[in-house]
């Protein structure tokens, strides 16, 4: 009897080549993510410091075993990222999954974490039913610990675990100082989410101008003044930002009362030192196509009906910067009022700009004369894009102090300071993402910036004109049948034709 020894060589062969990948892959990691934002794989920032370590880092998972979907992916997806962790830290990055379901120690020791029972719904025996679960993590690291008390948002896990090492491993924690005695919002009052926020990584404090040279913070925001700035309090901003200094500006430059329907221009004060500084707002409002709605009403018969109709004056915008990662992987941002940039200003030596955000091309400007009022006709809108806010680095000149020169610092300015105002437009996202990466960019912090654009969402669809509409419409309609045709009669055209052969 006759043996194969080919393909029992092939088997071995195969066989061999197997065990060597696996050995391979004991040493070396990698991985293939093919999302946009890169969710399923560790950004450099995350890398650079899980590998820097000084010390080990103790991840602590408290997890309820066999959770039903959606929640089971949580935990297949917190493993993936831990492996990943452990892969580029070696042994000064350590975790365990621990089920504290059946154990009223390991209960109460989850709970000593800030890591509470959460309730979620099963389905058993065609009941929903309630459960208590943990989906918790706790990290430790010198002495210390943070927790993250409910893994729920998959998209922002790496965030939320990098700034948790991060945190952990600093010396000192960045301040940022928000302007007060002028009408500002401040943070306690006007903007709790995107402070409650911001505070996971910084310091987060009111400052009155008097304050700033004795006690100076990490990055100013002046957001919305409403007050005219007294000379004096601008002459220490203007030290501050010539001793190296950052700060973010946003501001009003047309104050608007929509319930009233009115409009007019304000001077903050600001406006005379911006302009030292190669910066300005102009004296406008963007009115543009792509815009959230608001509600009105109008009288039909008897009735007041309330309708809802876009409203030009709160553009909803999509258009960033494709380089800076304070915007690059933005969503869209709602404005309130916002007023253009001026980019006629020339700049001072050593100074540069780049523009972040852009109304649409379907945008124009009300300038002069304000009418603010809901109309139900909307206008033709030409003229955009059109900048709404811009960032600048370089070495500063005083405004005070005729050819005294700063450090280099970074500054950044908005023509909107209402779009974090919660009370006004409410708790948007792509508006509190922005305010945040404006403070990390002005502290420098690019790890955080690279980590929190991050976003598992669907792919957006991008716009067609009108005229070609039609033709995708009845394209996917019609070419899947008109492709199996087609492919029918080449396959019937290619029998037919081997029978003539075969027939000579």
């Amino acid at each position: 009897m006759k043996r194969d020894w080919t393909s029992r060589s092939s088997i071995l062969l195969l066989g061999l080549i197997l065990v060597v990948v696996n050995l391979i892959g004991l040493n070396l990691f990698a991985r293939a993510d093919l999302t946009d934002d890169g969710v399923y794989s560790l950004s450099d920032a995350s890398i650079d410091l899980v590998r820097n370590l000084d010390d080990p880092v103790t991840v602590t998972a408290f997890f309820t075993a066999d959770l039903p979907a959606p929640y089971s992916s949580n935990s297949r997806f917190l493993k993936d990222k831990l492996d990943d962790y452990g892969a580029y830290g070696g042994g000064n990055f350590q975790y365990r999954f621990i089920d504290p379901k059946d154990s009223e120690e390991l209960r109460n020791e989850a709970m000593s974490y800030q890591i509470p029972p959460v309730q979620i719904q099963v389905i058993e025996s065609d009941n929903v039913q309630l459960k208590n679960a943990f989906m918790g993590v706790v990290i430790e690291y010198g002495g210390e610990r943070e927790s993250i008390p409910v893994v729920q948002d998959l998209s922002s896990l790496e965030y939320d675990i990098t700034s948790a090492i991060q945190r952990l491993t600093r010396e000192t924690t960045p301040r940022i100082g928000f302007l007060s005695g002028h009408g500002e919002s401040v943070p306690e009052e006007h903007m709790q989410n995107y402070s409650q926020r911001l505070s996971r990584n910084y310091s987060v404090e009111t400052i009155a101008a008097a304050e700033i040279a004795s006690n100076p913070p990490t990055a100013l925001m002046i957001v919305a003044p409403t007050d005219t700035i007294p000379t004096a309090d601008l002459i220490a901003i203007d030290s501050y930002i010539l001793n190296g200094g950052r700060v973010g500006f946003l501001l009003n430059r047309i104050t608007a009362d929509l319930r009233n329907g009115q409009a007019s221009t304000f001077h903050t004060g600001l406006d005379s030192i911006l302009v030292s500084y190669g910066m300005g707002l102009l004296e406008n409002l963007v009115m543009d196509q792509q815009s959230s709605m608001v509600t009105t009403q109008r009288r039909q018969g008897f009735f007041n009906i309330q309708q809802q109709i876009p409203y030009p004056f709160f553009p909803v915008t999509n258009r960033f910067s494709k380089e800076n990662m304070m915007v690059n992987r933005l969503r869209d941002v709602v404005f309130y009022f916002v007023s253009t940039i001026d980019t006629s200003l020339v700049l001072p030596e050593g100074v540069q700009s780049e523009h972040l955000v852009y109304s649409s091309s379907r945008s124009s400007l009300q300038q002069g004369f304000f009418f603010i009022q809901p109309m139900l006709e909307q206008a033709r809108f030409s003229g955009g894009p059109f900048v709404m806010a811009s960032a600048y680095r370089g070495e500063f000149p005083s405004a005070f102090e005729p050819g005294r020169r700063g450090l280099s610092t970074r500054m950044v300015l908005v023509g909107d300071g209402d779009f974090i105002n919660e009370s006004l437009v409410g708790r948007i996202p792509g508006n509190v993402e922005f305010a945040l990466n404006i403070v990390d960019w002005l502290v420098q912090d690019e790890a955080l910036l690279s980590i929190r654009a991050k976003k598992i969402a669907p792919r957006r669809l991008q716009e067609v004109s009108p005229r070609l509409k039609p033709w995708i419409k009845y394209g996917n309609m019609l070419a899947p049948v008109l492709f199996v045709v087609l492919f029918g009669l080449i396959r019937w055209r290619g029998k037919k034709n081997r029978q003539i052969i075969i027939s000579r």
